[in-house]
Parts: C-alpha cells; sequence; structure tokens
C-alpha cells in the first residue's frame, strides 16, 4: 500500500485536500444490481442487472458524475458559484441521426449543499432520405440538494428531483421533444478511495404521456494525472418491472484546461434497446467554474 500524500477534489469540485494513500480503504459499492468490490489498489467489475441498493464504504473525492456521463453525482457549484456547461451532443442510429447544438446546462449553488439547474438546447435531426429538421428540444429544470457531506459522514449522498418539459408544441410534432411533461427523483450517492472514485444514481421518472420508469447508473473515475480523469459508466433505463431495459455503455474524460476550464468528452454505445436499433452516443463539451 503506497504512503505518499495525494491531492483530490472534495465533492464541490472547488477546492482541493490532502489525504495519505494508506488511509485508502477496502470497500463495497452495490449499485443497482451492479457490483465493484474494491481492495486495496485492486477493483473487480461483475455486472449482474438492475436493482435497487446502493452502498458505499469509501471517502468522496473529485465528482466525476455529472457531463459529460449520463448519471449525476452529489458534488455543488458552492455558494454563489456557477457550473455551467456548453456541449454538443450526438446520438446515431442506422438512417437517423440527431445533433443538440448546443446543449446548455446553467447550475447555481446555492449555499454549500444546494444546487438550481436549468437545462435546453436546439436540437437537429436527420431522418433517413428526409431532409434535416430542427427545433427546441426538452427543457430540464432541478434543484440537487446534498444532504451528506464526505467530511462529516465519508459519503456524500444527495436528492435531485427534476421536472422536463416542452416549450414548443411543434418539437413535439417533429418527434424532437416528448410529448407531456416527466418527473424524477433521483437519489446521488459517491465516494472516492485514492485515485480511484465512484458514484451512483438511481430514482424513478413519471410523466403526464407515456409510461412511468427507473433508471440508474454508476460512474468509476480514474485520476490519471493531475489534470485528467479517466470514467466509464454503465446506464440503465427500464419500466418499472424491470423489462425493456435499455442499457448503456460509455467512456469520458475530464481535463481541466484551465482552474475555470474544464474539456468533457465521452462517447458510449447501447447494449441493448429492445424498441428500435441501438444507437452511438457521444458528449463534447466545456465546463465554466466561476
Amino acid at each position: 500500500m503506497q504512503t505518499a500524500e495525494v491531492y483530490i477534489f472534495n465533492h464541490t469540485g472547488n477546492s482541493t485536500v490532502v489525504i495519505n494513500a494508506d488511509e485508502w480503504c477496502s470497500g463495497y459499492i452495490f449499485v443497482t444490481r451492479v457490483y465493484f468490490r474494491t481492495i486495496g489498489e485492486t477493483v473487480e467489475v461483475r455486472q449482474l442487472a438492475i436493482a435497487m441498493l446502493v452502498i458505499a464504504v469509501v471517502h468522496v473525492a473529485f465528482g466525476q458524475g455529472g457531463p459529460p456521463m449520463i448519471t449525476d453525482d452529489p458534488g455543488t457549484p458552492g455558494n454563489g458559484k456557477w457550473e455551467n456547461n456548453l456541449a454538443i451532443i450526438f446520438e446515431h442510429r442506422p438512417n437517423e441521426s440527431s445533433l443538440d447544438v448546443p446543449e446548455i446546462d446553467l447550475n447555481y449553488g446555492v449555499g454549500e449543499h444546494f444546487q438550481l439547474t436549468l437545462q435546453a438546447a436546439p436540437v437537429i435531426n436527420k431522418r433517413g432520405n428526409h431532409g434535416l429538421i430542427g427545433g427546441i428540444g426538452g427543457t430540464e429544470a432541478a434543484v440537487k440538494w446534498r444532504f451528506l457531506d464526505e467530511a462529516a459522514t465519508g459519503v456524500a449522498l444527495s436528492i435531485f428531483p427534476r421536472v422536463i418539459f416542452n416549450v414548443s408544441q411543434a418539437s413535439v410534432r417533429r418527434g424532437l421533444a416528448e410529448d407531456g411533461t416527466r418527473f424524477q427523483i433521483p437519489f446521488e450517492i459517491a465516494k472516492g478511495f485514492g485515485p480511484w472514485h465512484g458514484d451512483a444514481e438511481f430514482g424513478p421518472r413519471a410523466g403526464t404521456v407515456g409510461r412511468s420508469e427507473w433508471f440508474g447508473g454508476i460512474v468509476c473515475g480514474l485520476d490519471f494525472s493531475k489534470r485528467t480523469m479517466l470514467m466509464a459508466e454503465l446506464h440503465d433505463e427500464s419500466r418499472m418491472d424491470f423489462r425493456r431495459n435499455v442499457f448503456v455503455l460509455n467512456f469520458g474524460l475530464r481535463y481541466e484546461w484551465t482552474a475555470n476550464e474544464v474539456l468533457i468528452v465521452s462517447m458510449g454505445h447501447e447494449l441493448r434497446s429492445p424498441d428500435q436499433p441501438t444507437a452511438l452516443i457521444g458528449y463534447f463539451g466545456m465546463q465554466f467554474v466561476y
């Protein structure tokens, strides 16, 4: 076991703390039915499917969830601070491609434990031999509350209720936004151990139109260098009976260009999509923290 000191970001993502590497602990992360086991510096991953239990026993560090990954984390910007993401997001299936250009994701910290979020994007879609169509996609408004801090409890835990609505019925008719209004109430948990970091999210989503569903994910991150983090993600959405799930494998990178600018990139693929061909997905953006 190493004993050198290492620098890690705390749960706000805005300051650093110093820990001794010999404080790393072994632990277990059960996220739905995805199983992570960690002993020292050894990580074994065994996919089982989706359930509802989230447990962890390690120290929180840099919040590796959130953009460019699908799964969110408990981190907040800090009181009076902004964490804004500007990105191009693409999804490609056989005979169909769509782009969010750009996705605008605004996050403002109220105190040290609350975050206000507003997210929207123009969408461009190309289907088969048809021409391009465009419009405003779904708009999202959310409030995150982190009610457990790593410093006090050894784990960060938050709830992130969100409402997703459309501002243009023309976009709904063109298939660029979903009909009705949807609500989701996920919980997020995060912990870290040495250069490894993990977080998970799980919760229900319901809407005024269509079926209710579960969604959840787990992200594992590695501090590749002082400025670079590499990430891998498993994300799942399913009906309430855990059937007909859409399962995604995603890989991401965060590179701190400056203290206030972070390059955020990810690329992934759906492993299972019961109602349509599986999609290649990608995210390329910048995060601005101030």
